[in-house]
């Protein structure tokens, strides 16, 4: 099927179309400012998927400023065609978790430049730019792409720093640890150990539907829905 061909304008007028006051106060309970329409995630996934890669439409949707926009823009941007420059450039400009996990798994993961990014972004002290690393570890967990000396060294650092650090990016450490865990079955156990060493991260019960953001529960979950 061919790519639905939608100018900048017309993309623009379906998602504030698409935009509802009830999401944009979702949305800004998670972080988000006034620059958003409030669009949920189907309509955006499905628009995408008509839209195919289109990189051109892609930059004139990022460079709108609206948060809708910039996420549709990531799921059409071509990340082959975007330098590392380019790619860092993005980032800061995303201030809240929402923004920076779909910049980071579908534009900054399926890049080039993605190994690069991890490294230099990981160990960053700003909470969202820590979390976008991370996000890459996530993915590079998923996707087995990490050699046995990397996830050696990236549990150490989970085991050692995660209490301690901020929340958008302890959180995303706390998932890094899971995927590990259950994407690499030869360290399924030790994962499973760290989390029970680290412990809990909070308190809050658990949405039905929801995995426990505790490590081993998590894990365990996961594995018992993949037999």
């Amino acid at each position: 099927m061919p790519a639905l061909q939608m100018t900048y304008d017309e993309v623009m007028a379906q998602l504030e179309a698409w935009g509802s006051e009830k999401m944009r106060a979702i949305y800004a309970r998670m972080g988000a400012g006034d620059s958003q329409f409030g669009v949920m995630m189907g309509p955006l996934r499905g628009l995408a998927k008509k839209l195919k890669t289109n990189h051109a439409l892609g930059l004139q949707l990022w460079e709108s400023g609206n948060d809708d926009a910039r996420i549709l823009a990531v799921m059409i941007l071509d990340p082959a065609h975007l330098s590392i420059d380019e790619l860092e450039a993005m980032l800061p400009v995303l201030y809240y978790p929402r923004l920076v996990d779909e910049f980071s798994f579908q534009l900054a993961a399926k890049s080039p430049h993605a190994p690069a990014l991890r490294a230099r972004w990981m160990d960053v002290p700003d909470a969202l730019t820590g979390r976008a690393g991370w996000n890459l570890v996530c993915a590079a967990a998923m996707a087995q792409s990490l050699t046995p000396a990397e996830l050696d060294s990236l549990l150490l650092v989970i085991e050692n720093n995660l209490a301690a650090a901020p929340t958008p990016k302890q959180e995303s450490m706390n998932r890094a640890l899971v995927e590990i865990g259950v994407h690499t079955p030869a360290l399924t156990q030790r994962c499973i150990a760290i989390g029970e060493r680290v412990g809990k991260l909070d308190d809050k019960p658990v949405p039905k539907g929801c995995y426990s953001t505790y490590a081993p529960e998590w894990i365990a979950v996961v594995l018992a829905r993949k037999k």
